[in-house]
């Protein structure tokens, strides 16, 4: 339901009729009739997504709100069903029953996330992430520690970690329970923060969700399980984390590294902890012409076809009108050659930087009228 509203139409729809005064049977019947329709829609669409092998897109989840929308009461609350004659009632009844059972199983489908699409998906995100212009903080740290203690290192790892909590990186996660809570020990982490620490009112919390993507090795590596953490993150909510939080979750992948070499330096048995070379940071894939590639690839796309992409993007947006450029892309994104963000601002950025003029009849807001719509 990548980009199909329809079912977020028809729960406005149900709505509505909770606040409007239906004045006649003719109302009430064409009221019934597209709902019963948008509702044969939605589960065709439903049909076609359980019946696909696996589902590959992190936007599902945030076009259907399963905790409400997976609870049949949550549709047949609506007013429409007492106004509609007994029998169209039952039958409607009997449908909403049906669509909300199978998004409870397309919510199951979406949680079993291959994880291997998963991590090719998120390390093409961080590829794109530059490294910030500020130098990090532990670069700063280290020049003022040319020689690092095992105990100092072992610090700055629970310091940065903790940091990077409080930025509400995980602020998606499932809430933890109360046995998770209680394995958090932080009267031992109090002891590694500087003194002066202040910690957020959830920091427990956040604290429970990461220990279950987590673990230690060697007894002084804090190691990401990251095939658990790009799982988390494809499915639930990469898309809901502001720049700054993803600048920040790339800003932690690096420092972590950089932290973990230095401890190999002093016991060097630890490498053999360690899955992946250190240091590793990742940079934007340059076209041939030294620009940065579109950045709204799909990642399926393999990367000899990268370049190709590329320039079909830049010849749509040079030589085309917006709606024909909003019409091709949306075709690009259902062929999985490209990616769109749900923001139009951004990807209206992108075009431009792309070529697409961005004067009369290109406007941001003429942009956004088109945006993402199959049939502009």
């Amino acid at each position: 339901m990548r980009r199909n509203e329809t079912l977020l139409h028809l729960a406005r729809i149900m709505e509505a009729c909770n606040t409007l005064e239906l004045p006649c049977e003719c109302a009430i019947y064409h009221y019934g009739k597209c709902i019963d329709e948008m509702a044969d829609n939605v589960i065709v669409i439903l049909d076609r997504l359980l019946n696909k092998p696996e589902i590959r897109s992190c936007r599902i989840p945030l076009v259907i709100n399963f905790e409400l929308m997976t609870d049949a009461d949550y549709w047949l609350t609506s007013k429409i069903f007492s106004v509609l004659p007994a029998a169209q009632s039952k039958a409607l009844k009997r449908k909403m029953v049906l669509m909300a059972n199978k998004l409870k199983k397309l919510q199951l489908k979406i949680r079993h996330v291959d994880e291997e699409y998963a991590e090719k998906f998120f390390k093409r995100m961080m590829s794109r992430l530059v490294k910030s212009i500020n130098t990090l903080d532990y670069e700063i740290w280290r020049t003022t520690h040319p020689h690092p203690t095992m105990k100092q290192l072992e610090q700055q790892q629970v310091q940065l970690t903790a940091d990077t909590l409080m930025k509400g990186v995980l602020a998606y996660a499932d809430i933890p329970s109360g046995d998770e809570i209680e394995e958090v020990r932080v009267d031992l982490l109090k002891k590694k923060l500087q003194c002066n620490q202040h910690l957020s009112d959830d920091f427990v919390v956040e604290c429970a969700k990461l220990k279950r993507y987590s673990y230690w090795s060697g007894n002084h590596l804090f190691m990401i399980d990251y095939n658990k953490i790009y799982t988390y993150l494809f499915s639930q909510c990469f898309e809901k984390l502001t720049k700054k939080q993803r600048i920040a979750l790339f800003e932690y992948n690096v420092q972590l590294k950089m932290i973990h070499e230095d401890m190999v330096k002093l016991i060097p048995e630890l490498a053999m902890y360690l899955k992946q070379p250190l240091r590793e940071t990742p940079s934007i894939a340059p076209t041939e012409t030294g620009e940065e590639l579109f950045h709204f690839i799909h990642p399926s796309v393999d990367s000899s076809q990268e370049i190709l992409i590329h320039n079909e993007v830049k010849r749509l947006v040079k030589r085309q009108g917006v709606q024909e450029i909003c019409l091709y892309l949306y075709k690009m994104s259902v062929d999985s050659k490209a990616l769109l963000p749900l923001s139009p601002t951004v990807a209206y950025v992108e075009l431009v930087r792309m070529g697409m003029p961005d004067g009369e009849g290109f406007s941001e807001k003429t942009f956004q009228k088109y945006y993402k719509r199959h049939n502009p």
